[in-house]
């Protein structure tokens, strides 16, 4: 009688076979085949002089839902080639680990690919460091062959990593920079703090000739990012973000609140209306207020002339990237100033003086309409991460586990197991 697939083990065969049904486990004790081929388990040359065993116990695939548990003795003699005493090679071992089949544990690594591990450790009656440890090799041993695809246009963004510094430490370090294809929309590498240096890592590894083909990078204004693209893409043009644009507008549309908010007398009907409880209807769009935010902005408005052109200032610059080319879009921007410098906003002036002094960035946008959305995005899915795993300990690890989620590093542009060839 042959034996189905899954009870057969090359260079073994099957000696016993017992069912434990009431503890849901199966027993497989097997033997080794005659005149066996005995090789290394390190660099696969043939083992001469035996020099002992020890017993083996390994858990495979479970079969009709009962744990299957696999017996045998492993043979131990002398490697010429490595010159020390090795175990022989057990073909169908797991290199991961000594304690699974090379099935058995691609399937729980696949597990962890979309849940926490603790969760995957419980669902299949397994330690917990035991499936950690399997999960981190496993995406090491991916990395070991990942070449970063080639791109075109790319996005970088940070991420908050770590709550704590250690000892020499800045608040750089507590981040990592994540390296986004546009065009892919996946991670293809995660490095550490947000310095310069960190994004030089990157053009460094792909070297010059990529560097020079890449033709847009999209990030926010943090000026280490910018002086990184500057010195290795000579080539590629640097967008700035419009959602970090947008974002310290409002930061500088509600300071400015709060400045015309101090001024105000307190029996002025303004004061009670522009309290800090209501500084969302200040930064709101005007047609996407309610009936009720609406009347609210009325008395307002009707109350203060400045909280009027401060209302102005506000709509009129939620058009700038609406516009269709560059030039449109810098009338307005230069009308936004004008009115800015009449009323004498300081926290907005501020912020439209930095600007302005650097209009041949902000105008790339209007050429190439590429955002980093899609890091913001991948962010959001890092933070869920995070609150899943209850934080990471392990850096090293953290930063593989978003290359496995958001990239490159599972079994979906892996074509085959062993090899490790990813179809990028």
């Amino acid at each position: 009688m042959k034996l189905p697939r899954f009870l057969q083990f090359k260079g073994y065969l099957v000696k016993d076979f017992k069912e434990y049904i009431s503890e849901g486990r199966i027993e497989i004790h097997l033997e080794v085949k005659e005149n066996r081929r005995r090789c290394c388990s390190r660099c696969n040359a043939e083992l001469t002089g035996y020099v002992g065993q020890h017993r083996m116990k390994i858990e495979g695939l479970p079969i009709s839902g009962l744990r299957q548990i696999i017996y045998f003795w492993r043979v131990k003699g002398y490697c010429q080639n490595c010159k020390k005493h090795r175990s022989e090679r057990i073909d169908f071992l797991s290199e991961l680990t000594p304690h699974f089949t090379k099935d058995y544990a691609w399937w729980l690594g696949r597990f962890c690919e979309f849940a926490p591990v603790s969760r995957v450790a419980d669902f299949n009656q397994q330690s917990k460091m035991t499936m950690w440890r399997l999960d981190f090799a496993r995406m090491r041993k991916m990395l070991q062959k990942y070449k970063i695809p080639k791109v075109r246009r790319i996005s970088v963004d940070e991420v908050y990593a770590q709550n704590r510094r250690k000892r020499g430490q800045s608040r750089d370090d507590q981040f990592f920079t994540v390296i986004t294809d546009l065009e892919t929309r996946r991670v293809i590498y995660v490095t550490d703090s947000r310095r310069k240096e960190a994004l030089d890592t990157f053009f460094k590894i792909i070297g010059k000739d990529a560097c020079g083909k890449i033709d847009v990078v999209a990030c926010d204004q943090h000026d280490a990012y910018a002086a990184s693209v500057r010195e290795y893409c000579k080539n590629a043009t640097l967008v700035w973000d419009r959602f970090h644009i947008m974002q310290n507008f409002e930061i500088a549309v509600n300071e400015t609140r709060k400045e015309l908010h101090g001024q105000l007398y307190r029996d002025d009907d303004a004061k009670h209306l522009s309290r800090g409880k209501y500084r969302y209807i200040f930064l709101k769009k005007a047609d996407r207020r309610t009936k009720a935010e609406e009347i609210h902005m009325q008395e307002v408005i009707a109350a203060n002339r400045e909280f009027s052109a401060l209302e102005i200032i506000k709509e009129r610059m939620l058009t700038f990237f609406d516009e269709r080319d560059e030039w449109s879009a810098e009338k307005i921007f230069r009308e936004v100033g004008t009115w800015i410098y009449d009323m004498n906003f300081y926290s907005l002036k501020k912020w439209y003086d930095s600007l302005s002094k650097q209009w041949d960035t902000l105008k790339n946008y209007f050429r190439y309409r590429v955002t980093s959305a899609v890091s913001e995005g991948h962010n959001n899915v890092i933070k869920m991460l995070k609150r899943r795993a209850f934080g990471y300990r392990n850096m090293e690890y953290f930063k593989l586990k978003i290359m496995q989620v958001c990239g490159y590093l599972n079994s979906k542009y892996i074509n085959s197991l062993e090899s490790l060839t990813f179809d990028c």
